[in-house]
């Protein structure tokens, strides 16, 4: 699901960025493919990172704080 998600808001993004260029036709094409590309990656990185934290507060909020230190004692171990 987060796949799909984060694969739509990059299409999104990129389709957005170059639909104002088409429209207003701001610089050159290559440039804007190239930034609209750019813009779309940012996107997919800040949707799954919104995603990786939301699932730690949930971990932290059903398990308590220290929910990985089990993890931690078995490698010290």
């Amino acid at each position: 699901m987060v796949k799909a998600f984060r694969n739509t808001v990059m299409a999104l993004t990129f389709v957005g960025v170059a639909g104002c260029n088409i429209l207003w036709n701001f610089m050159n094409d290559y440039v804007v493919c190239g930034l609209a590309l750019a813009a779309s990656v940012t996107a997919g990185f800040c949707v799954e990172r919104i995603f990786i934290v939301r699932s730690r507060r949930e971990m932290i909020r059903l398990h308590g704080a220290d929910w990985h230190s089990a993890e931690n004692r078995q490698l010290d171990s």
